[in-house]
């Protein structure tokens, strides 16, 4: 923070100064403190504003940035110390230290923090290296007698209970985020008896438990809890709050084999990243959890066939659980779907028909055999309104046409197809466009991203309106394909060859009456 120069008064035409100072600090706050302190040089009311101000926001840059450390620790510590002498309550107070060498400071700006009334305390400390081994910051014990604190963040401390009386005195908080951190099961025992109003618990990248364990009758008001990163001894998840309705839980290497939640009836989200779901466990969880309607399966390899019937369930992800042979969901609220397909031999599905789906399609097999299969599996979305298709390359959704003679198209009832293309190979934007309306034959819109970006809107003809020259390759099937009903093409962001190829195509292919380019910056 710089020093100051000359402060003046507030002048007439100065209505900002003239505001009340609650006002002048709801300002500051979105402010780092060395902007903050800036302001505090434009007049004698922005000097006192910044003086009593609350919130002390020190960022993550601006020790990482600065050249000179000892200026910046003396800077907060004035800042603590004119807070703590005129008896300033804190409301929130944020600081990355990059070295661990000031950790000396921070027992100090912990105690002033105390004094203070802090209630939102969030520190973060680099951890130290001992003979090239990664060690923990020390964390001062007087940070379990900020009784008045509602939210902390502690990152890169070894955090151990205290040695007098072994009391956790955090009574009013509410938000505890521990990330890259050392403790065990004796803290975390200490916490849950103490900790009665915690409501959101967030714990990644840490040693030293082995489990996590909440009983009934601990941390009644908890809601949201996030596991990341657990470590490869952790090995059980036993959690029987009963508010808890947030769950989310990543492991590093897929070893967490036990999850117990069944006594958290309120739960409506659950995620698990790498946890060893098996068969049994994922079908009896929604008999158990009634109020379930978000689950997320990522990278859960003992899983094989997954079983689900839920009519509550309404947003699904599974992604890359590689081991899935079957698939059965029976889930008829289901509005949103996310899935990574590598040519299942079982797949069924029930979901509403205001389904969102967004498939990534992984063809894990030859690509003879994953487009026949693909096509089944695209027919489970027959009805859904909008589909995301994510692909590696454009081989993966263009269909040959001697196998579209004997297939039927699987998305006839989509009118809204996205598709997200990782790469290009020989075939044109035509030969693309080609098969997507073989698989969708009667879109509303298509648009694309990644390698292409670009956008088409397809206008019909009345519906009523008869065509005596209908062409009959439809007429045993449920719809009119585009080639029968189209009537104008819109295209956006489409490379003039482009235009003109696909102008052919669509003039050849269908009695259309125009087809138009509208500019970049318009939406269709």
């Amino acid at each position: 923070m710089e020093e100051k120069s000359d402060i003046v008064d507030a002048t007439d035409d100065d209505r900002i100064s003239k505001l009340p100072e609650p006002i002048l600090h709801h300002i500051l706050s979105f402010l780092h403190a060395k902007d903050a302190a800036r302001m505090s040089t434009l007049s004698k009311v922005w000097d006192s504003a910044w003086n009593s101000l609350p919130y002390l926001n020190f960022g993550d840059k601006l020790f990482s940035k600065s050249k000179d450390i000892p200026r910046l620790l003396r800077a907060v510590d004035q800042a603590l110390a004119n807070r703590k002498k005129h008896k300033i309550s804190i409301q929130k107070f944020s600081l990355w230290l990059p070295h661990y060498h000031e950790l000396c400071y921070v027992s100090s700006w912990i105690n002033m923090l105390i004094a203070c009334n802090v209630k939102e305390l969030k520190l973060r400390v680099n951890r130290p290296v001992y003979e090239g081994v990664l060690d923990y910051n020390s964390l001062t014990e007087a940070i379990f007698d900020a009784k008045t604190l509602n939210v902390l963040s502690l990152d890169g401390f070894n955090i151990e209970m205290p040695s007098d009386d072994g009391m956790i005195k955090f009574t009013s908080l509410r938000e505890l985020h521990l990330s890259d951190v050392f403790l065990d099961e004796q803290f975390l025992q200490a916490l849950c008896t103490s900790s009665c109003n915690l409501e959101d618990f967030s714990l990644q990248d840490f040693d030293g438990l082995a489990s996590f364990q909440v009983a009934e009758t601990s941390l009644p008001k908890l809601k949201r809890v996030n596991l990341k990163n657990c470590p490869s001894v952790f090995q059980l998840v036993d959690i029987a709050s009963i508010n808890i309705e947030d769950l989310k839980i990543s492991t590093i290497d897929g070893n967490l084999k036990v999850v117990k939640i069944t006594a958290c009836k309120a739960l409506k989200t659950l995620h698990l990243n790498e946890v060893a779901v098996t068969d049994k466990w994922l079908e009896d969880l929604f008999s158990s959890l009634p109020n379930l309607e978000i689950l997320g399966l990522l990278g859960c390899e003992a899983l094989k066939m997954m079983k689900i019937t839920s009519d509550e369930l309404k947003q699904l992800t599974v992604f890359y659980c590689s081991n899935l042979i079957s698939v059965e969901l029976d889930t008829p609220n289901l509005m949103k779907f996310h899935y990574s397909y590598d040519a299942l031999s079982t797949f069924r599905l029930k979901a509403s028909v205001l389904l969102e789906a967004t498939l990534y399609l992984d063809p894990q097999t030859n690509y003879f055999e994953w487009q026949s299969k693909l096509t089944k599996f695209l027919a489970n979305f027959n009805h859904s309104k909008f589909i995301k298709l994510l692909c590696d390359c454009d081989k993966v959704i263009v269909i040959p046409k001697y196998l579209r003679e004997n297939l039927l198209p699987p998305l006839y009832g989509t009118n809204i197809l996205q598709v997200c293309l990782g790469n290009l190979s020989n075939y044109s934007v035509v030969d693309i466009i080609d098969s997507i309306l073989w698989i969708s034959p009667h879109l509303d819109t298509l648009s694309f991203t990644g390698a292409l970006r670009m956008t088409m809107k397809f206008i019909y003809k009345d519906e009523d309106a008869s065509d005596e020259d209908e062409k009959p390759c439809c007429a045993s099937l449920p719809w009119k394909c585009w080639r029968h009903t189209l009537k104008k093409v819109e295209l956006q962001n489409f490379a003039l060859m482009e235009q003109q190829d696909l102008g052919n195509y669509f003039f050849a292919n269908a009695d259309i009456s125009e087809m138009v380019e509208i500019p970049g910056e318009c939406s269709l």
